[in-house]
């Protein structure tokens, strides 16, 4: 003990002890599960499954698979094995004892918890309750009692380095004291320091459809995949985590927030894009979709074209499109039908009554093409019972006919050659019936006149939506064409999409309502968990204004708007500067913001007299940070070619990296990048390359830019212009 350093508190001996009996638990469970699977804590081992297993071999390796997963977890609950303490005594029993970590971990030996996982019943004691009288909902009812202990602990492997007890003073230290650290190149996982406010999302019922409208640095990323991981140990006998989708705006946020699931030892959940999902359920008949950033695309526009833009992308994305579209497909699917019904060799396969009965309404549950195939089963057997009766038809005329010549002609050479040859224009007649069969069949598909799908969407716009903008000449399409591409494709083609249980949105102001509509209806058995930010909605000439939007029309007024109202990203003084331009447009029915008490620099206006001089100005900032030892540093300009242009001149005296929204890859250190982009990542420090009033005019849209470019900075905050600051932020520098 004597070599072994300590926090000053009187009870660090005694937590010292009982980390390394913690620890020595998790080593022994390690070792077994290492000798279950043959695989070694710390290396990474998965299987495949075959594409059609059978019963005994997918519970086998389902058993598997749960070992490996449970081998990952141990692994890292070796360099953490728990944050917290908590005392607490039931009524009328003994009290209690429980360590809170990412995993539970039990005695092999007694089967004693030793950890309790944080997604447990019991962890609400630490995330929404003070010292004195609590109550926690159970499997088997509620539990009262006392909480007579709350105490965070900071642990790495097998040293203990912080002790904070409960109380409002030692708690916002504690997370003064984790927020305050130096960020990673990923979004962080937030178990140790969740909030009451946050722990409600985290635990909704899974059962029903939740919105989350989430201030800036709110968490409300993280708290949506901190979702997932409760839902999928609350409801591990029901949910899989294939039948999990999370749903983010770029490639490049999916990579930003990758680590988050598997650090809390979840692994396979689906993560993409609503393109990646399109691309999966359209297949082949994807069209290219043009590599164009549409918030990019706005923030090139002059205001007056923007706006023409905006109100084109509303139209596109509303519910009125898309019922006007599902009138259209539903009058399409008439006319791609041969008129006058199916007839061979003058037999009656299926008048017009019944093909149209049977089409539009026995078969209306599957796609136009499959439909074409399955009625193709029916008309197949009415063709093989035509060509029967017509068959028989002949067998019956040539038993006639050979009845007559026997009766009319004696027996002999001339008679049998008389029978031979009726029985030889029967087969013949014979042939040509199943050579007829074979021919309509093989044309029947030639009959009907399934469209295009790229022709369909065009002919849509034109007849019924011309004052949309169309897609792009020469083939292909915008990402704001993929709602309704997707549902002319389920229409003609069919959705080839996995059936989900659950789906969370991020950054869903940006989603329009056809988007959500469209998903609720290709997931039917799926509930939903959506956040975002209104004040953040640049796309709200696509996405939506209010929540109103969805809650009742998308929703059905069943949906639950959950507000997280506290940001934990930025200090102070940074979101003090920001909440002033926000400000300046309000939004009806959105709480007030407010910081976490964590105190920092205050944010840089700065000035400069030439081009020249910004860029010594950029040059000597980002030196300075560095040397303050931050990790991440964001250089954002208003437009990707500014971005490029910086790039040009300082990106390699920088070592920086240019992002664009196409990047799969995140990577931390010095990055320039367009703001069109940083929307839903953090980074320690943030320069806004040019806030000049040229560049960022009085307006409602570049106002929600700004905000979002500046609550980007957990630390340090500068902002450059030259000439004129812009008018959203005159007088503050």
């Amino acid at each position: 003990m004597e070599s072994v350093r300590l926090p000053e508190h009187p009870a660090a001996q005694e937590e010292y002890l009982r980390l390394q009996f913690s620890c020595d638990a998790i080593d022994r469970e390690i070792r077994q599960v290492e000798e279950l699977t043959g695989a070694k804590a710390g290396e990474h081992m998965d299987v495949q499954m075959k594409e059609d297993p059978d019963q005994q071999e997918e519970v086998t390796l389902q058993i598997f698979r749960t070992q490996l997963d449970r081998l990952r977890q141990l692994s890292m609950a070796a360099g953490q094995a728990y944050f917290a303490r908590l005392d607490f005594i039931p009524a009328g029993k003994a009290p209690e004892t429980w360590y809170l970590g990412r995993w539970g971990v039990l005695d092999p030996e007694t089967l004693d918890p030793v950890v309790v996982d944080w997604r447990t019943p019991v962890a609400n004691l630490y995330y929404s309750g003070q010292i004195g009288k609590m109550d926690y909902e159970a499997p088997d009812g509620r539990v009262e009692g006392e909480l007579t202990l709350k105490r965070m602990l900071t642990v790495r492997g097998r040293e203990l380095t912080g002790l904070f007890d409960s109380g409002i003073v030692a708690q916002e230290a504690y997370l003064q004291d984790v927020l305050g650290s130096v960020s990673t190149d990923r979004l962080r996982e937030i178990v140790t320091t969740i909030q009451a406010e946050q722990n409600i999302v985290i635990r909704y019922p899974l059962s029903a459809d939740l919105l989350v409208q989430g201030a800036a640095g709110s968490g409300k990323t993280t708290i949506a995949l901190h979702r997932i991981a409760y839902l999928l140990y609350t409801f591990r006998k029901k949910l899989r985590p294939e039948n999990m989708m999370i749903l983010a705006p770029n490639p490049l946020f999916l990579s930003y927030i990758s680590q988050v699931l598997p650090d809390l030892g979840v692994e396979r959940v689906v993560q993409t894009t609503f393109e990646g999902w399109c691309r999966e359920g359209m297949g082949r008949q994807m069209p290219k979709v043009f590599r164009e950033s549409r918030l990019e695309r706005n923030l090139s526009l002059p205001e007056e074209e923007r706006r023409r833009t905006g109100a084109s992308l509303r139209l596109k994305g509303s519910l009125a499109a898309m019922k006007e579209l599902e009138a259209y497909l539903n009058r399409l699917q008439e006319t791609i039908l041969p008129p006058g019904g199916f007839k061979m060799a003058g037999v009656v396969l299926m008048d017009r009554a019944e093909l149209e009965k049977t089409f539009l309404t026995d078969l209306r549950f599957f796609p136009l093409e499959q439909r074409i195939g399955e009625l193709k089963k029916i008309i197949r057997k009415r063709v093989q019972s035509a060509a029967a009766l017509l068959k028989e038809r002949y067998a019956s005329g040539t038993e006639e006919i050979t009845n007559r010549i026997r009766a009319s002609m004696p027996a002999g050479e001339t008679r049998q050659q008389k029978i031979r040859e009726a029985y030889e224009l029967r087969d013949q007649r014979y042939a040509e019936i199943e050579a007829r069969a074979e021919a309509f069949l093989k044309g029947y598909r030639d009959k009907f006149s399934l469209p295009d799908l790229m022709d369909v969407y065009r002919n849509f716009l034109r007849e019924r939506l011309p004052e949309a903008d169309p897609p792009p000449e020469g083939g292909g399409a915008r990402q704001e064409d993929l709602p309704m591409l997707a549902m002319i494709c389920k229409a003609l083609h069919g959705l080839k999409t996995r059936p989900m249980k659950h789906i969370v949105v991020d950054e869903c102001q940006d989603f329009s309502p056809f988007q959500v509509e469209l998903l609720k209806q290709a997931n039917p058995a799926a509930t939903f968990t959506l956040v975002g930010d209104l004040y953040q909605g640049v796309r709200a000439d696509e996405g939506i204004r209010n929540w109103e939007e969805w809650t009742g029309p998308v929703f059905g007024d069943r949906a639950e708007l959950k507000q997280l109202t506290v940001s934990y990203r930025n200090t102070v003084e940074i979101m003090r500067l920001a909440q002033s331009v926000s400000a300046r447009y309000p939004i009806e029915g959105v709480c007030d913001t407010r910081p976490v008490l964590r105190h920092g620099e205050e944010p840089k206006i700065v000035r400069a007299d030439s081009e020249k001089d910004r860029l010594n100005r950029i040059r000597e900032q980002v030196a300075a940070w560095r040397g303050e030892g931050f990790h991440s540093i964001a250089l954002i300009e208003k437009t990707e070619e500014r971005a490029k242009r910086l790039f040009r001149r300082l990106g390699a005296e920088l070592d920086a990296h240019l992002l664009s929204e196409s990047d799969a890859d995140y990577r931390g250190g010095v990055l320039i990048l367009p703001a069109s982009i940083c929307k839903g990542m953090e980074f320690d420090c943030v320069g806004i390359c040019d806030a000049s009033a040229g560049n960022f005019p009085e307006d409602e849209f570049l106002c929600r830019v700004l905000y979002v470019m500046m609550t980007r900075p957990l630390h340090r905050l500068c902002i450059w212009h030259q000439g004129d600051v812009t008018p959203m932020l005159a007088g503050k520098g």
